[in-house]
């Protein structure tokens, strides 16, 4: 918030750059004191929740951020729809297993559904690959 208001403001009518983080940062002051106030309510609990990090837990985020790696690697040269595809496709089979069908219909959806968000909607340019899409 102290950051935003050095931004100019503008209006209502006519919001600047300081606008959209100050209101932003307004709503995430009085959604925190709102958890705030709700956990201090809440009786604790007799029994301690633990959360131990397992073996599975750390090969999940490693396999994660190895996909993400690799997806920022061979974007440029599969293209965009295909790396897509396979990283979705990837991150549902590797951390949490899923039907074929089910696997191939997220990924397909998810990675056209981007395409078109990014491509058609808002007017950016993204790898096309060896394949030409």
């Amino acid at each position: 918030m102290t950051e935003a208001s050095k931004l100019s403001f503008g209006s209502l009518r006519a919001p600047e750059t300081g606008f959209l983080p100050f209101i932003l940062s307004i709503f995430l002051a009085l959604f925190s004191l709102v958890l705030l106030g709700q956990s201090i309510k809440e009786k604790k609990s007799k029994e301690e929740v633990s959360y131990e990090m397992r073996f599975g837990s750390w090969r999940r985020i490693g396999l994660t951020m190895g996909t993400l790696l690799l997806f920022t690697i061979f974007v440029e040269r599969l293209g965009y729809l295909i790396s897509s595809f396979l990283l979705v496709a990837f991150l549902l089979i590797a951390i949490e297993p899923q039907k074929w069908w089910l696997v191939i219909g997220i990924a397909v959806l998810s990675s056209i559904g981007s395409y078109v968000l990014f491509v058609l909607c808002l007017g950016i340019t993204l790898p096309e690959g060896v394949f030409g899409f």
